[in-house]
């Protein structure tokens, strides 16, 4: 059974039991088929009503963040970032403090890396690239689940994904709260299948494992069943030869990247390749979404560009060679992957093979 945060939230909090409750809530949310809101979400929401009522202190944040991790052992970190001086306008006081960088700005990392809770301060936050899992949530203004990546706990790097939801204080964005999964734990003994449903659920992603070989190391029966779903018949035991044959090729670019989207009636999955980092096997992820609107169909000039892609051109390539500019093979692109659903050449390349 998880466990309450027992704090002493102070006056402000004694007169909004709404509040107090959320609070306490927090630690409760474990990410489950029932769940009403995300963990992070959660947090975030609890920050943004903590700083409505003038709340501010780091301490006590702390305890809220170090008591959601102790809490939920499917986490491996749990976190915060706040713009410069936009928790309490104290950022200079507290500048190379624990869990701080000389910004001082609030930046805590909860997490247990060396097999510990402690807090360390979160790194290249505003470095693109680096610090994409906070600054990607920011240009999207929403909550948002990360791709696999790799980022240092105690020094030491993990395979991980994100469920980041933004802090907002009277309508601007100050923040963010996050919530770290160690993507190895889905295949891990440690983890009760109860869990990783949970987790699955709540990150709104299917996650399957292949080994060297390509074959199954690990998927839920709920990945797989939504998987046959789209395919339009039941899974047993080995992923259908047509995405296998997928899976080779972005292997064989040594990348990650996105397969072509399976579609069926008004929804679409998604499927993301990531490579371990750490050995020789590879996570798929599907992911569902709505369906391109009706009227998508590539135009001839778009097919023209997108089978370029296929053998691997780069736009100043097919710009050459259809003898228009790069700026405008750039827009082609731009609405070939927008009208097949996917984010990258990769994947729009892939489509193109498919389709031949």
């Amino acid at each position: 059974m998880v466990g309450v945060v027992e704090v002493d939230l102070g006056a402000p909090f004694q007169a909004n039991g709404t509040i107090a409750a959320l609070v306490a809530s927090v630690p409760n949310s474990t990410m489950n088929a029932f769940a009403k809101i995300s963990t992070a979400s959660a947090l975030a929401r609890t920050f943004a009503a903590m700083r409505e009522l003038g709340i501010a202190n780091r301490e006590l944040f702390d305890d809220i963040l170090r008591e959601t991790l102790s809490c939920n052992p499917q986490y491996c970190g749990v976190w915060t970032v706040w713009e410069p001086n936009a928790l309490d306008g104290r950022d200079r006081d507290y500048a190379n403090a624990p869990g701080h960088d000389g910004s001082g700005r609030y930046i805590p990392f909860w997490n247990r890396g060396g097999g510990r809770i402690h807090v360390e301060p979160n790194l290249g936050y505003d470095v693109p690239g680096l610090g994409d899992w906070y600054l990607l949530p920011r240009q999207r203004g929403a909550e948002t689940v990360l791709d696999p990546y790799e980022f240092p706990f105690a020094g030491t790097p993990e395979f991980i994904t994100s469920q980041v939801a933004p802090i907002y204080f009277r309508g601007e964005w100050v923040g963010a709260a996050g919530v770290d999964v160690a993507v190895d734990e889905f295949v891990g003994q440690e983890l009760p299948e109860e869990a990783r449903l949970g987790l699955e659920e709540t990150l709104e992603r299917g996650f399957i494992f292949l080994d060297e070989s390509g074959a199954v190391d690990y998927w839920s029966a709920r990945t797989r069943d939504i998987l046959g779903f789209y395919i339009g018949r039941r899974l047993a035991h080995e992923l259908p030869v047509s995405i296998g044959n997928h899976v080779n090729r972005l292997k064989r670019l040594s990348r990650s990247g996105e397969l072509p989207a399976l579609r069926r009636g008004d929804k679409c999955l998604r499927l993301k390749f990531a490579r371990h980092p750490r050995g020789s096997g590879v996570v798929l992820m599907i992911e569902e979404s709505a369906a391109p609107a009706p009227g998508t169909d590539l135009t001839a000039r778009e097919r023209e560009v997108q089978e370029w892609l296929a053998q691997g051109k780069s736009n100043a390539e097919i710009g050459i060679i259809l003898g228009i500019s790069i700026h405008t093979v750039k827009r082609h692109v731009e609405r070939i992957l927008s009208k097949l659903g996917v984010e990258n050449r990769c994947a729009a390349a892939l489509a193109g093979l498919n389709a031949t």
